[in-house]
């Protein structure tokens, strides 16, 4: 705009009126075109002066124009501008503090064996040989769901100083089932000074249709950390979230990711299905059945209990499910109670 209107005075002095005077003047030099002649150039010197005044005037006020602009309206920031940049040595911290305070809780269900109520021999479960299972819960043309276990071992967290352990049914099915057994399995518990122990657990208490079980272990309650329990009905995609478990039977496994999806549904061990569902990336793979699912203060949200794959490759998509901690807060109390839920009670 500057060398516009600068550009505009040079035009403006050279107008025709001051060169024909000017012409004249050369040719007869008359007082007056010469007095025209002089009051011409006054006239024009006037208005280049008026002009450059104006010009002034105008670079002045779009200068003040502009820097009121500027003061009335602060550059907009992005998100991560305007707020400062986490430290990653203390967001490092905290996943370590979350973990240091709710590992004590995780449980690991190993070596399951039937003992027969007359005493005698054990034997082996199946489920003592350790090898990877893909049961297929479900499936189509090219996917299939499978249960996050390894045969033999499962994970599982302390539900109050009692002794009460919650787990998934997939993970203990064969003690569900076999009606000549004391239904009984070992399981690993960690004392709240990191030490390892085992105990025997009973079970007492499953329903298949929400894939929850009870074991029992007789501990004192001053060994034991029960897990703080959160709720679901508030969780958000995206929040952080976090998976302890024995996947191949590497106990205490941490695995982070986030809350990938909300209100999934996904089938039960005997077909039904579970409603709401929580899908994490956080890494599920076999073992981690019946651990649990927390969140940035360190509550259970979920149990972790089963992974999408691509058929036969039985490699984690990625795509990861746990059962809501409100469900598990519903059913809970009636299996410690009744052995069963409400539901399958009537």
């Amino acid at each position: 705009m500057v060398s516009s209107l600068f550009f505009s005075t040079s035009c403006y002095s050279a107008s025709p009126l001051a060169s024909k005077l000017s012409s004249s003047s050369s040719s007869s030099a008359s007082p007056l075109a010469s007095k025209l002649s002089s009051s011409s150039s006054s006239s024009s010197s006037s208005s280049i002066s008026i002009s450059h005044r104006n010009l002034h005037v105008r670079r002045r006020d779009a200068l003040l124009l502009l820097s009121s602009s500027v003061l009335a309206s602060p550059p907009l920031l992005s998100a991560s501008a305007q707020e400062p940049n986490s430290d990653p040595q203390q967001e490092e911290e905290r996943v370590v503090h979350i973990f240091q305070e709710a590992s004590p809780c995780v449980v690991f269900i190993k070596d399951l064996e039937l003992q027969p109520k007359g005493g005698g021999r054990s034997k082996k479960s199946p489920l003592a040989a350790k090898t990877v299972i893909s049961q297929v819960i479900e499936q189509d043309e090219d996917e299939e769901w499978i249960d996050a276990k390894v045969e033999g071992t499962g994970s599982g967290f302390i539900w109050d100083k009692a002794g009460h352990i919650v787990t998934n049914y997939h993970v203990i099915d064969k003690l569900a089932t076999d009606q000549t057994s004391m239904q009984r399995c070992k399981v690993y518990l960690q004392d709240l000074n990191g030490n390892t122990f085992s105990k025997e657990g009973k079970l007492i208490g499953y329903d298949p249709s929400y894939d929850l079980a009870i074991l029992k272990v007789d501990v004192e309650g001053d060994k034991l950390r029960p897990a703080l329990i959160g709720t679901s009905h508030d969780l958000r995609v995206g929040q952080s979230c976090f998976a302890i478990g024995n996947p191949y039977g590497y106990e205490h496994t941490l695995t982070t990711g986030v809350v990938s999806g909300l209100g999934r549904e996904i089938p039960s061990p005997n077909g039904r299905p579970i409603r709401g569902a929580i899908q994490t990336d956080a890494a599920i793979n076999s073992g981690n059945s019946g651990g649990p699912l927390i969140d940035s203060h360190g509550h259970v949200i979920g149990i972790n209990t089963a992974t999408f794959t691509k058929k036969g490759t039985g490699i984690s998509s990625g795509v990861n499910f746990a059962i809501p901690i409100d469900v598990v807060l519903r059913t809970v109390p009636n299996l410690i109670v009744y052995g069963t839920s409400v539901s399958n009670r009537f």
